[in-house]
C-alpha cells in the first residue's frame, strides 16, 4: 500500500510539473496569425497588433503593441502600447474587473456613421445573457498623448495630444443603460480644431452617478480670451452653476448676399428657432445659470447693415431661468455690466453702465448711464416680449452734441403721387405699445446732415411727460396724444432752417384740470410769432380753438427757406387769425380766418412787369416757346431769377385774406397790387386731404384777363398749367407740353368770381 500511494505521489508531482511547465511556456503569438484569421473573418472589424507580453504575477496584465483596430469607412484606431490589468478572483462572484486600461499614443479616427449606424442596427435584448455574470467594473482607464479626428458629415473636427482618464466606472448588468452608470472623467488636451475656432488647452472633469452629472470644471482658452464653466445635471434640469468668459475678442463680417442668394438661402421658420429645436437637447426641461461672467468681452460685427463695436464689457448675470425649450416670456434673471465703449455705426457709447432684471417676460433696465456725444444719457425702461410693449420711464440727455445722419430719417417715396397715398401706405409701428413717462433734453444741440432736414438747434430743452405714442399697433393721432396728464416743453435759444435763424423759441403743451393749453412763440431778427390757444379734453370731440400773430418787419430772413442764394426778399409783413376745430378730426375740421397785411413786398434781381410784358405782347415768341416763367411757373422766382429780365418786382399794400372751413382754405378774389397789371389770387387748398383745388394766379389788364397760371392737384404732385388769352393751347409745366385748352372766358366780359372758377 505504502508503494502505491508513492506511485501516486509520483504521478500528481509530475503532471504539476508538466502543468506548471506548460502554463509558463505557453506564449499567445504562436497562435497569432490563427486569432487574428479567425477574429477577421468573424467581424466586421479588422484587428491587428505586432506582438503581445503576458504576466501570471497578481494582477494579470497583458500587453498589446502596435495594436490595428478599424471597421471600414467608419473608424480606425491605432496605439502604440495596449496595458490590461484585471483580477481573476471577482469572476468567481459574477464581477468582471479591470484594473487598469492603459493605451498610449493612440490615433483615433471616428465618424458619424459609425454612431449612427450602431443605434439603428441595435435591437432590444436581455439585460444580461450571461446569467451568472452582474456587473462590470473598471478602475481607470488611460488614454495619454492620443490624437482624435472626428467626421461629421461635411465637417471635421481634430483634437490634438490629449489625455483621458476614466475612473470607478461601473456598469450594473442588471441595469446596463447609461443612465444607471457611475464613473468619473478627467480630460485635457492641447488642441480642438473646429471648422469655426482653434481652442487651445480644453479642460473636462466630471462625475456621473445615481443620474447625476456634475461637471466640476471644464475650460478652454479660445478666442484670445478663456472661458471655464461648472454645472450640474439632475432630473432633467440643467443648473450651470458658474460660467465665465474671460478677454474674449469676437469679429464676425459676413459678406451681403445678393437678393437671389438670400431667397435661395432663406431658411425655414424651423431653421430660424434653432435654439428650440436642438435634438440633442429635447430631453431637457429646464436650465438654470446661477452666475454668468463676462469680463472684457470685446465684439466687432454686423447685425442687418449696421456696424457693431463694443470695447471692454463685463458683465455680470445671476440666477437666470428658463423652461426648455426656451421661452421669453418665462425668462427669469438678473444683470449688470459696465463697457468702455460701444459703437453702432456713427452712435458711440463710452463709459456705459447698466442693471435691470428680466422675470417672466418684463425686461427691465433700471439704470443705465453712458456718455453719448460729448454728454451725458440716462435711460430706465420696460420692454414686455408678449405684448411687445416699450416704456421709456426716463429718458434723459443732457449737454449732447447730436449730428443727424441721413440714414436716421426715411427715404422720401418719389413714386408716391400724393401725401394721402403716403398716408394711405405708410409703414406700421415697430410696437404694439410705446409710452413716454419722462424724456428730457437739457441744453442738447442739434446738427443735421440730412439735405431733407437742414436744420440745427442750439442749447435745446425738450420735457415730454406721459404720452401714450403708440397703442395697439397704431400711431396715435394728436387728439389721443393730447391727454390731461400730458406734458410737452419744448424751447431753443436759436433754431435754424436752411440758414433762416429763429430765436427764443419755444412750444409748451398741458392741462389744468380738463382744460388744455399749448403756445408757440418764436423770433426772427425784426419780428416775432405766436400761436396760443385752449382745448377741452373732457369734452366728446375735445374742441378747441387758437389765435395766431405775427409781425416782421424785415421778411428777408425768409428768401432762406428758398435755399438760393440769389433770391433775396424786401419787405415787411403782419399777420392774425382766428382758428377753431376738433382735435379728434383735426385736419379736417379747421374752422376760422386768417388776414394777412403788408406795405411793401420787393423781390429784387427780376423785373415781373417786363417778364408779363413779353409773354402777353409777344405770345409766339414767349409763350408757344415758353420761356423759363412759362416753362418753371411762379418758382423760377425763387429757384432761378437770374433767367428773368432783371430788375424789382414790388407789391404794396397788400391786404389778404383767406377763410378756413371744415379744413379748406379758401381765397376769395383778391388782387395783389403794385404793379401796373392786375393780380387776382383765388382758388382753394385743402388741408385735410393736402391738395390744391384750382388755385389761379390771373394777369388782367382791365377788364380784360390776359394770362392765368393754374395749380390743382396733390400737394407732392400737383398740375401746374399757364392760359393765354390769344392761345388755344394750355402749356402744362409738369408735362412740359401743350395741350388745348378748355373753354375760357372771353376777354371782352369782365372778371368775376365765377369766371375764376
Amino acid at each position: 500500500m505504502k508503494r502505491f500511494f508513492d506511485l501516486l505521489a509520483i504521478v500528481f508531482l509530475l503532471l504539476l510539473a508538466t502543468s506548471v511547465f506548460f502554463l509558463f511556456s505557453f506564449h499567445p503569438d504562436r497562435y497569432k496569425s490563427d486569432f487574428l484569421h479567425w477574429f477577421n473573418q468573424q467581424s466586421d472589424w479588422q484587428l491587428n497588433y505586432n506582438n503581445t507580453q503576458w504576466s501570471l504575477n497578481k494582477p494579470l496584465s497583458i500587453e498589446v503593441f502596435d495594436l490595428e483596430l478599424a471597421k471600414s469607412g467608419q473608424a480606425a484606431m491605432l496605439t502604440k502600447q495596449a496595458k490590461l490589468n484585471f483580477a481573476l478572483m471577482p469572476l468567481l462572484q459574477g464581477k468582471i474587473q479591470i484594473d487598469s486600461l492603459l493605451l498610449e499614443q493612440p490615433q483615433l479616427a471616428l465618424t458619424q456613421q459609425l454612431f449612427s449606424q450602431t443605434a439603428d442596427s441595435s435591437e432590444p435584448t436581455e439585460a444580461n445573457n450571461i446569467s451568472w455574470l452582474n456587473a462590470v467594473k473598471i478602475n481607470q482607464l488611460l488614454l495619454k498623448d492620443g490624437d482624435l479626428l472626428w467626421q461629421d458629415q461635411q465637417q471635421s473636427y481634430r483634437l490634438e495630444r490629449f489625455e483621458l482618464a476614466i475612473e470607478d466606472w461601473q456598469i450594473d448588468l442588471n441595469e446596463p443603460a447609461l443612465s444607471h452608470w457611475q464613473f468619473t472623467l478627467h480630460s485635457s488636451a492641447q488642441r480642438l480644431t473646429t471648422p469655426w475656432q482653434d481652442i487651445m488647452l480644453p479642460q473636462l472633469s466630471l462625475a456621473y452617478g445615481q443620474q447625476q452629472l456634475v461637471i466640476e470644471h471644464i475650460g478652454a482658452d479660445l478666442l484670445q480670451g478663456s472661458v471655464y464653466a461648472s454645472a450640474e445635471l439632475s432630473n432633467k434640469q440643467l443648473t450651470i452653476r458658474e460660467l465665465a468668459l474671460n478677454n474674449f475678442r469676437l469679429e464676425h463680417f459676413a459678406p451681403e448676399p445678393s437678393a437671389q442668394e438670400n431667397q435661395a438661402a432663406a431658411p425655414s421658420t424651423s431653421e430660424q428657432d434653432w435654439l428650440n429645436n436642438l435634438p440633442e437637447l429635447a430631453w431637457l426641461s429646464s436650465i438654470q445659470i446661477d452666475n454668468l461672467l463676462l469680463n472684457q468681452l470685446s465684439l466687432a460685427t454686423q447685425l442687418q447693415g449696421h456696424n457693431v463695436v463694443l470695447n471692454k464689457l463685463t458683465a455680470e448675470l445671476e440666477n437666470i431661468a428658463s423652461p426648455w425649450p426656451y421661452q421669453a416670456n418665462k425668462l427669469r434673471g438678473e444683470y449688470a455690466f459696465i463697457a468702455d465703449e460701444l459703437g453702432i455705426d456713427h452712435i458711440q457709447f463710452s463709459d456705459l453702465t447698466a442693471s435691470g432684471q428680466i422675470s417672466d417676460g418684463l425686461f427691465a433696465v433700471d439704470a443705465l448711464r453712458s456718455q453719448l456725444f460729448k454728454g451725458q444719457l440716462g435711460l430706465s425702461l420696460s420692454y414686455q416680449w408678449q405684448q411687445q410693449a416699450l416704456t421709456l420711464h426716463q429718458l434723459l440727455l443732457s449737454n449732447n452734441e447730436i449730428p443727424i445722419q441721413p440714414n436716421w430719417l426715411p427715404v422720401s417715396d418719389s413714386t408716391t403721387t400724393s401725401n394721402q397715398e403716403k398716408s394711405a401706405t405708410k409703414a406700421p409701428a415697430p410696437l404694439q405699445q410705446l409710452n413716454i413717462e419722462q424724456l428730457e433734453l437739457q441744453q442738447v444741440k442739434l446738427l443735421s446732415y440730412a439735405d431733407q432736414l437742414p436744420f440745427s438747434a442750439t442749447g435745446l430743452n425738450v420735457e415730454l411727460r406721459q404720452l401714450q405714442v403708440i397703442q395697439d399697433g397704431q400711431w396715435q393721432s394728436i387728439d389721443q396724444l393730447w391727454q390731461p396728464q400730458s406734458q410737452v416743453f419744448i424751447e431753443a435759444p436759436e433754431l435754424a432752417y436752411r440758414g433762416m435763424l429763429l430765436s427764443h423759441v419755444s412750444f409748451d403743451l398741458g392741462a389744468d384740470q380738463e382744460i388744455g393749453y399749448f403756445n408757440l412763440y418764436g423770433e426772427l431778427p425784426l419780428g416775432q410769432f405766436e400761436l396760443q390757444g385752449q382745448a377741452l379734453l373732457d369734452q366728446e370731440h375735445k374742441p378747441w380753438q387758437a389765435e395766431i400773430s405775427g409781425l416782421l418787419l424785415d421778411i428777408s430772413p425768409l428768401a432762406r427757406l428758398a435755399n438760393n442764394r440769389q433770391f433775396n426778399l424786401v419787405g415787411d409783413l403782419e399777420l392774425a387769425g382766428k382758428l377753431r376745430g376738433k382735435l379728434n378730426d383735426f385736419g379736417s375740421s379747421i374752422d376760422g380766418s386768417i388776414d394777412f397785411h403788408s406795405q411793401l413786398i420787393q423781390l429784387p434781381g427780376a423785373d415781373l412787369e417786363v417778364t408779363l410784358d413779353q409773354i402777353i405782347e409777344s405770345p409766339r415768341q414767349y409763350y408757344e416757346k415758353p420761356n423759363p416763367f412759362i416753362a418753371s411757373g411762379w418758382p423760377v422766382f425763387w429757384q432761378d431769377p437770374q433767367s428773368l429780365p432783371k430788375g424789382i418786382t414790388q407789391f404794396t399794400n397788400l391786404a389778404l385774406r383767406a377763410e378756413l372751413e371744415q379744413g379748406k382754405l379758401r381765397l376769395a378774389p383778391q388782387e395783389l397790387s403794385g404793379l401796373r397789371y392786375g393780380l387776382t389770387l383765388a382758388g382753394e387748398i385743402d388741408l385735410a386731404k393736402q391738395r390744391y383745388n384750382q388755385l389761379k394766379l390771373v394777369v388782367a389788364d382791365q377788364p380784360c384777363w390776359r394770362l392765368v397760371h393754374t395749380v390743382h392737384g396733390a400737394w407732392s404732385k400737383p398740375q401746374v398749367s399757364f392760359d393765354h388769352y390769344l392761345s388755344p393751347r394750355r402749356f402744362s409745366v409738369d408735362q412740359q407740353d401743350f395741350t388745348r385748352a378748355p373753354s375760357i372766358p372771353q376777354c371782352r366780359y369782365p372778371l368775376t368770381e365765377e369766371s375764376l372758377q
